[in-house]
């Protein structure tokens, strides 16, 4: 009541041209809040007087009155003091709200589509660049890098089950700005949406798409008639600035079909889910072609090689855990999800099993034939040579439109998911108020979407300078992960009575955090401590988290923090919305 009585007062004010009133304005609404809180003492006064049994007399009764009445004296006049501020907050959030967008993003993401979602943003890149490298620190051992992928998939399913509980618990979009406000600060929840909005979305992308425009461009090399060594070297000599271009225009499409309709991306969507899941499962029998012809030879290799050590198991089912990122993006669309507290549980169960799936079966085909047991992984396009190996011309083609279709739903899906968390933090103040502004005739984020394609564009023409950067923040995001894990547990515990459609069993989240926690304290057993690489390494992997703290901690008072924020900052903030506004958006 309090709160409403403030923004009618504000907004009475606004005709005078000074947002906030005057001292009269201010007194007035004063007077308000202690008139409320002296009809509420006197309700608490008779409430205490009825509830005292023990007063058997008249002076019993006047004295616990009067001690009451002196707490409640002292409790209204501190919170006369605080009505000052909580004012200028109310003058705060109203000035904010008149430049954010108050259009709805429409619930059209169906069940199909959520599984969709999940599919599409984490099968990509990580599938075909990232066997090779867990083969070798497994020791080169088939069984021993299957069970690296199988740990990997486990820990993308526990870790879906906790968000399953929170985006239907929690259930505004955001995914990760929106728990760790909740759980924390508002400061944590803007370290979050600082690392990801600068470095990870962005970065992520890029190389999704230039993954994409490399196999674009060797076949419009002429990749089919040349060997693995002139692969190589085609991929070494490959023009940055074709294949940046090539990259730009996949995303450039991606962004263009997601700011035309907010259906039809979402449609394209699950197409390109359909087709890479099946594109994915012809590749996989030529596993059994070889397992006819008789070539098992790799799979007569022992579980555990001698080459095998803890730390590098530890590395291998790092990198798993990032083929297998994108399992919670399904929580930064959260609002735009039909009927959320079924389909959500639901999109993320089915969406993880199926990639788990793919995935041990992918892996165990390229183990099959005798590529990998006589030639060994290349740096060339080994899933190409896979395929042309056993079916010739047609093999490497289909094996080329599987990797386009892959990465392009990739592209697609982190689009999605990535504006509407650009718009689901704008809207709560913790990105500027023009990135929640929609395209009217079409619901959608238009200028989220325009400010995710320039900073994917940045980090294309940046190239490997760019992959340098996202590879030492990758460790930043998982110690916020953590933090989410940890958070559920401590809402278990503060708030046992809250909403929860759907409640993980209590070791789920216990174990994802242990296992979390293992991750990302690896690579202080990476080396010994007198190694020269220690503290080299630890510097490389935690760079990004003392980075971001460093960074986003003075960024979020000075710019972000309603109470301390600059002012120049804020006018700043303000006009450019204005001007967006001037263009349609709304």
């Amino acid at each position: 009541w309090y709160q409403r009585r403030v923004r009618e007062a504000v907004v009475s004010t606004q005709s005078t041209g000074v947002v906030g009133g005057d001292g009269s304005r201010r007194c007035e609404l004063l007077s308000s809040g202690c008139r409320f809180y002296s009809l509420w003492c006197s309700w608490y006064l008779v409430t205490y007087d009825i509830k005292t049994p023990t007063a058997q007399d008249g002076k019993m009764r006047g004295e616990c009155s009067a001690e009451a009445t002196a707490a409640l004296v002292r409790h209204t006049s501190q919170l006369a003091k605080e009505n000052l501020c909580r004012e200028d907050s109310a003058v705060a959030q109203l000035r904010d709200s008149e430049h954010v967008s108050q259009i709805k993003l429409k619930r059209n993401v169906s069940l199909f589509g959520g599984v969709s979602l999940v599919v599409g943003a984490i099968i990509g890149s990580g599938l075909f660049m990232l066997p090779d490298l867990i083969y070798g620190l497994t020791g080169q051992s088939p069984y021993m890098s299957l069970t690296v992928w199988a740990i990997g998939g486990a820990v993308a399913f526990f870790g879906s089950i906790c968000y399953a509980e929170l985006a239907t618990s929690i259930n505004i979009s955001g995914g990760e700005q929106a728990y760790l406000t909740k759980m924390y600060s508002p400061l944590v929840g803007f370290l979050f949406v600082w690392t990801n909005t600068l470095i990870l979305n962005p970065g992520g992308l890029a190389a999704i798409s230039l993954y994409c425009s490399e196999y674009i461009v060797v076949n419009i090399n002429g990749g089919f008639n040349k060997n693995a060594t002139e692969l190589d070297l085609d991929l070494e000599t490959q023009s940055p600035y074709i294949k940046g271009a090539f990259a730009i225009l996949i995303v450039g499409v991606a962004s263009a079909v997601n700011a035309f309709s907010a259906e039809l991306g979402n449609k394209m969507n699950e197409v390109f889910a359909i087709v890479k899941v099946g594109a994915i499962c012809v590749i996989c029998s030529i596993g059994l072609y070889w397992l006819g012809q008789g070539e098992w030879e790799q799979l007569d290799k022992p579980y555990i090689t001698n080459g095998t050590t803890f730390v590098d198991t530890i590395n291998a089912v790092t990198l798993s855990m990032w083929a297998y990122g994108g399992w919670s993006f399904l929580s930064w669309v959260t609002e735009e999800i039909i009927n959320p507290d079924r389909n959500i549980p639901l999109a993320l169960f089915i969406g993880i099993s199926i990639v788990c799936i793919v995935y041990l079966l992918f892996n165990f085909a390229i183990f099959c034939g005798p590529l990998v047991a006589h030639e060994g992984f290349t740096n060339s396009p080994f899933i190409l040579l896979y395929a042309k190996t056993a079916w010739g011309g047609w093999g490497w083609f289909f094996a080329s439109f599987c990797i386009l279709t892959a990465t392009y739903g990739a592209v697609s899906s982190n689009t999605i998911s990535t504006t509407r968390f650009y718009h689901a933090c704008a809207r709560d103040g913790h990105l500027p108020r023009a990135l929640s502004l929609c395209i009217p005739s079409r619901s959608t984020p238009g200028i989220a979407i325009l400010f995710n394609f320039i900073c994917t564009a940045i980090y294309i023409v940046a190239g490997k300078h760019a992959t340098t950067v996202v590879d030492t923040v990758m460790y930043t995001q998982w110690v916020y992960f953590v933090l989410v894990f940890v958070g559920l547990l401590l809402l278990r515990y503060r708030r046992p009575t809250m909403r929860r459609p759907f409640k993980a069993p209590l070791a789920i989240p216990i174990i994802q955090t242990l296992l979390s926690f293992v991750m990302i304290l690896s690579p202080f057993f990476e080396y010994p401590i007198r190694h020269p690489m220690y503290l080299t390494n630890l510097l490389k992997k935690y760079g990004g988290v003392v980075g971001s703290i460093v960074t986003g901690v003075p960024f979020y008072y000075l710019c972000v923090r309603k109470s301390t924020r600059l002012l120049l900052f804020e006018k700043l903030s303000g006009k450019i919305a204005a001007a967006c506004k001037t263009f349609g958006f709304q």
